[in-house]
């Protein structure tokens, strides 16, 4: 599987600590902005579109200069492909990118096993595939979309301290050019990398674990003919070797463990250095040259004790450190900042004890997402980079069996492509079906194709809850414009279509499903009133549209 190394841009100066805030109702009066977002990596920078997108006001800075150059991060999955398509940037991604075919795994004394990426069974989405795509070019796609919606990076501002007063946050700034700028911000959202300074300077704490690895790693154009869409891993007593395709023509990825290597022993990483890597664990005559990046890092693990403190919050890798095993980090916090967004927009409509609960469901949501990823990207590193020759070894003649039954290699497609994460009970207002239906509150809504050739993600409100209804025939169900249905939009199934949703031995999902804005479900039930019922008294009612509309495309 993939590594992607090279966490976002950071923002850090020297200490400091803030008191925490409570009430977030109703814009404060003072506010200059409702939004600043702190990093402008891909997670900030999805922070940021998607806070224009929902109707706030943002600004984003970067104590870095510019843009880094760096690929850095490499695997764009699934999941993250439709956040992007919701946000309106998933064909530029795509263009910018190449998708692995499939993935090789040698070791000294077993056949090679191929693991065919596409033809697993990826299930309902539109993006059934592991994207390589490198950082830099994702954070040129979502910085140019920021631009064309009108906003703008501010490079070269450092956020140096915050005091969140309970109302606002006044943010201490510090410009390249010397100026010192105070900003009061409705909220602040960390995205300023695993060194972060709003984590800092809000009181959250981060414990880092040493993994106890040391991994290489380079971007590198070679004279070996390889095919150019399919990853390879080779496992053997020297160490975990990966050769990852790029998508510029013969482009590689080299990422290496380097046992015995002490993490202040810093190796040469040039051309020599890599071909004699490649042939002495792959037999492989690299021909290793122009290498535009190279890193060599230990591996750590650690997650934050929480995900906000008053009007501040955290996302990414300001949240979440780990190993880059399976590609998860880029990814993750894309999703973290989209689960935010359309909450801060809701929030800012309706009384403080409804916001407080939605607003909390953030860390109620992604910090297990993220604990899950944690413990799952740190076993996978300690059973690959185990400290013995002998157990590396062994591990050769093990993985190979593993990695050829069917059920694990599924588990490279949707649960490594991040689409079966839910969320418990739907978040707030969350109300279930009950035990075997689908798709369950708090579920991802699966995004079938439709009769009309469109997928059902495609004809949800671009922004705000949809109602997704089955029809059948004899049934008569209110309007699309009826005062049943709230005045969220309500899109109509065939029992057909429907079939989509629920599949085969699932059970009989109740009829009536309300979506959230993140195409997760919020609850389901027999009728309209039902969901309501159970979701109204703490649903917000900033988070439903105030116009009625019914979506059929």
């Amino acid at each position: 599987m993939p590594l992607n190394h090279g966490h976002e841009h950071t923002d850090h100066t020297g200490p400091a600590t803030a008191p925490s805030g409570a009430g977030t109702a109703g814009r404060p009066d003072d506010a200059e902005v409702d939004v600043l977002v702190v990093g402008a990596g891909p997670t900030g920078l999805t922070a940021a579109c998607e806070a224009r997108r929902h109707g706030l006001t943002a600004r984003i800075i970067d104590r870095a200069t510019g843009r880094s150059g760096f690929s850095k991060a490499l695997v764009v999955h699934a999941r993250t492909m439709e956040v992007f398509e919701t946000m309106g940037v998933a064909d530029r991604v795509l263009a910018a990118g190449a998708r692995f075919a499939a993935l090789n795994v040698n070791t000294r004394h077993r056949a090679p096993v191929r693991v065919d990426l596409l033809g697993l069974p990826w299930g309902d989405t539109a993006y059934p595939f592991w994207l390589s795509v490198p950082q830099y070019a994702t954070e040129h796609i979502l910085e140019s979309h920021l631009t064309a919606g009108g906003g703008a990076v501010e490079w070269g501002v450092a956020l140096e301290d915050l005091r969140d007063d309970g109302d606002s946050v006044e943010a201490m700034l510090a410009h390249g050019d010397g100026r010192r700028e105070t900003v009061r911000a409705r909220w602040v959202i960390g995205c300023d990398g695993g060194r972060s300074r709003v984590r800092e300077a809000s009181g959250l704490r981060l414990d880092r674990s040493d993994a106890g690895a040391v991994f290489v790693l380079a971007d590198v154009l070679t004279t070996a003919e390889l095919t150019e869409d399919e990853g390879h891993v080779f496992l053997g007593p020297e160490g975990l070797l990966l050769i990852v395709p790029m998508p510029e023509p013969r482009r590689w990825r080299i990422i290496a463990h380097v046992p015995g290597v002490r993490e202040d022993e810093r190796l040469t990483l040039d051309a020599p250095f890599l071909d004699e890597l490649v042939r002495s664990r792959a037999g492989i005559a690299f021909g290793s040259h122009d290498v535009t990046w190279r890193s060599q890092f230990a591996l750590s693990h650690g997650l934050v004790d929480h995900y906000r403190r008053g009007r501040v919050f955290l996302a990414g890798d300001a949240a979440h450190i780990h190993s880059p095993v399976g590609g998860q980090g880029l990814n993750t916090g894309v999703q973290d900042a989209h689960n935010l967004l359309w909450k801060l927009a809701a929030a800012r409509h309706t009384e403080p004890a409804r916001a407080e609960a939605l607003l909390d469901s953030y860390e109620a949501e992604r910090r297990p997402v993220a604990r899950a990823m944690v413990r799952g990207t740190a076993r996978a590193t300690s059973a690959l980079t185990t400290r013995t020759g002998m157990t590396r070894a062994l591990l050769g003649t093990v993985a190979p069996t593993l990695l050829g039954r069917g059920p694990v290699q599924a588990r490279l497609g949707r649960g490594v492509g991040m689409l079966d994460i839910g969320y418990r009970d739907g978040g707030p207002g969350g109300a279930g079906t009950g035990r075997g239906a689908r798709p369950a509150a708090g579920g991802r809504l699966p995004d079938p194709v439709l009769r009309d050739g469109r997928r059902l993600h495609q004809r949800l409100a671009p922004r705000g809850f949809t109602w997704v209804v089955r029809t059948r025939p004899g049934e008569t169900w209110p309007a699309g414009d009826d005062r049943a249905w709230a005045g969220i939009p309500a899109v109509f199934l065939s029992e057909e279509e429907w079939a989509g949703l629920t599949g085969p031995g699932r059970g009989a999902a109740a009829p009536v499903i309300l979506v959230r804005p993140d195409r997760y479900t919020a609850g389901a039930g027999s009728t309209a009133a039902s969901v309501l019922s159970a979701v109204g008294p703490r649903m917000l009612p900033g988070a439903v549209p105030h116009h009625p509309g019914h979506l059929t495309g």
